[in-house]
């Protein structure tokens, strides 16, 4: 029987010509990871038994959390290792082909997409940025500083008392409303001057804290491409923000760089 083909990413043919593959073993422990040639461009890969990896046997691994945890690290670490070396266009984890020749039909489709992509990737690093605040110093702001509240209060100051206790209840609605136009117009600002030094930008969803585990609130989570030579200058920005917003309870987390995730995707 034939054996599966995990496909980790492709990589430049030219550059693993230069640079010899890294040695590690596959998904199952056990296989050598190798690569597949097809002209400019290489398929980094290690096979499976089609037994244990089909797919209702995959299906029950991957209901299994501990086994998932473990192979979608290794996944990411293959890659993270491929990255050192190469430009690679990474695959999502769990991708499988049932042989050598459907694996081939898929790259031969793809191949001058995938070419060019890694073309634009070469030279060039993929960072996040993940913006958090600390909600009630954001509201705290918002109530000394912001210019419709202080507006409010002043209209609320002329009513009657009676009027006024309704008047105050409805001031807490709004200092909120304000708090959270103020954490995206904040970390917009951000995003424009960062976007300023990028090839490449896209915003994703923020995470709750039960995913992030922080008690701060997330307010923005970016990604950027950035060439080589912006990258300091990139990481230099983001360290004077940190420095100039932490006392007022913005914080910021960078990390990188990363293989290109999010801008060499194989739809």
């Amino acid at each position: 029987m034939e054996k599966l083909i995990y496909l980790y990413g492709i990589i430049p043919a030219r550059e693993k010509d230069v640079q010899p593959l890294p040695s590690f073993k596959g998904l199952d422990d056990e296989s050598e990871v190798y690569s597949l040639p097809f002209e400019e461009i290489e398929a980094v890969v290690c096979e499976l038994d089609p037994v244990e990896y089909g797919e209702k046997e995959l299906e029950k691994k991957t209901n299994d959390v501990k086994w998932l945890h473990q192979k979608a690290f290794h996944h990411h670490e293959a890659l993270m290792k491929l990255y050192e070396k190469y430009p690679i266009i990474p695959m999502k984890f769990c991708t499988i082909y049932s042989g050598q020749a459907s694996l081939k039909n898929t790259i031969e489709t793809n191949q001058s997409h995938m070419a060019k992509l890694l073309s634009n990737i070469a030279d060039k690093e993929e960072w996040i940025l993940k913006i958090y605040c600390e909600p009630e110093k954001v509201k705290e702001t918002v109530t000394n500083y912001n210019e419709t509240i202080e507006a409010k209060k002043e209209e609320i100051a002329a009513m009657s008392p009676g009027r006024q206790y309704l008047e105050k209840r409805r001031l807490d609605q709004l200092i909120d409303q304000e708090a959270e136009k103020e954490k995206h117009a904040f970390s917009e600002e951000i995003h424009d001057e960062l976007a300023a030094l990028s090839v490449d930008t896209e915003v994703k969803k923020n995470w709750n804290k039960d995913v992030t585990g922080r008690e701060e609130e997330m307010c923005w989570n970016s990604v950027y491409m950035l060439e080589k030579f912006a990258v300091d200058e990139f990481k230099s920005v983001i360290k004077k923000l940190q420095e100039k917003w932490a006392e007022s309870g913005w914080h910021f987390e960078v990390t990188g760089p990363w293989p290109s995730y999010h801008f060499a995707r194989i739809s």
